[in-house]
């Protein structure tokens, strides 16, 4: 399939995905569209499967994926199209739930602790207590019927494409741009290269000119990033091994062998679901990294850094520090307009 026409998987997802919440937002003649936007979602649903699985090798970690990622997406689309605001707290805390699993996923538990403890937690039970002191008699209009349903779902759903294409965009820009069949045909040039035992015919297979295969490699891997890095170190020796220059057919053979396992490692861990991109190095392990460099604990698991919370914290209030200061300032918003809603709400005058 062309990755440059609009016809895609992830597109038709979105489509079925915004048919879905369209259909199902409350509406003051409902009928059968629920019915209709959950056969929608089903088949949004189906559809992401289906990307997944035949771009990914199936493995124990795609299974998790998957399952906290069907919850998460499911428990966010009730929350919005919940007539009972009780219930569309329930499905936020499922939401907040499955979102905690996939953080879990990517080596940040304190993330996601935090993340279950302060949302699924703390933030539920004020809303809880606020339905319960506010909402006593009557329900709102709102819960019952939507305003504007098609402007706000196709808002919604514009966002969350601009979003994916964002993301698609970060992560294939650096390590993910080279193609996968270019990527194994060099790896395989390289690997049948090496039983060629005489330097001459060694240097016209794969480094001679256009054939150079280090110089093809790093510019199918997008010319820098990690695995770029990881040549010029492993394979050129930080410039000081010129392969091209090299009379010693076993250095070159050496490094031609070096190159070959990264080749291969990137191959393999493209097929699983992990950052192609460099994220920031205190979270976990560099995703980049053969299983053999990743330090570990004594019980020989993956070690996670010990002040893991302080580089968080660090992070958050020195490189982040815009978009804190931002959140903060929604949520005094936030508070502020549920305040104003409060004061506004009919007293009764008892007899």
């Amino acid at each position: 399939m062309n990755d440059q026409s609009w016809m895609t998987l992830t597109n038709l997802s979105l489509l079925f995905g915004w048919l879905a919440v369209y259909f199902c937002l409350p509406k003051r003649i409902s009928g059968s569209s629920r019915l209709i936007g959950y056969g929608a979602g089903c088949i949004a649903l189906i559809i992401s499967a289906i990307q997944i699985f035949t771009t990914y090798s199936f493995n124990p970690e795609l299974v998790l994926f998957c399952v906290f990622s069907f919850f998460a997406i499911v428990g966010s689309c009730l929350m919005i199209v919940a007539q009972n605001p009780a219930h569309g707290a329930i499905c936020f805390a499922l939401t907040i739930t499955s979102t905690g699993g996939i953080f879990l996923l990517l080596a940040a538990p304190f993330v996601m602790a935090a993340n279950i403890i302060v949302y699924a937690g703390a933030i539920i039970v004020t809303f809880l207590f606020l339905l319960m002191l506010v909402n006593q008699h009557n329900a709102d209009l709102a819960d019952s019927e939507s305003r504007e349903p098609f402007l706000a779902s196709v808002t919604g759903f514009i966002l969350m494409g601009s979003i994916i294409s964002i993301l698609t965009a970060s992560f294939s820009s650096q390590s993910l741009s080279g193609s996968r069949n270019e990527i194994e045909l060099i790896v395989n040039e390289t690997q049948q290269a090496l039983s060629i035992t005489n330097l001459s015919e060694l240097k016209a297979k794969v480094i001679n000119g256009d054939n150079y295969v280090v110089t093809k490699l790093k510019n199918a891997l997008g010319g820098s990033g990690i695995w770029v890095e990881r040549i010029e170190v492993d394979v050129q020796k930080n410039g000081t091994l010129m392969i091209n220059k090299s009379d010693d057919i076993v250095e070159i053979k050496a490094a031609l062998t070096s190159l070959v396992s990264i080749g291969t490692e990137y191959l393999k861990y493209r097929s699983l679901l992990r950052p192609s991109i460099a994220l920031v190095g205190n979270s976990g392990a560099d995703p980049s990294l053969p299983l053999g460099k990743i330090r570990k604990d004594q019980s020989g698991r993956p070690a996670m850094p010990a002040d893991n919370t302080t580089f968080l914290g660090k992070l958050l209030f020195s490189d982040q520090l815009i978009a804190v200061e931002l959140a903060g300032l929604l949520l005094l918003v936030a508070t502020i307009g549920a305040i104003v809603i409060v004061r506004q709400l009919p007293t009764k005058v008892s007899s």
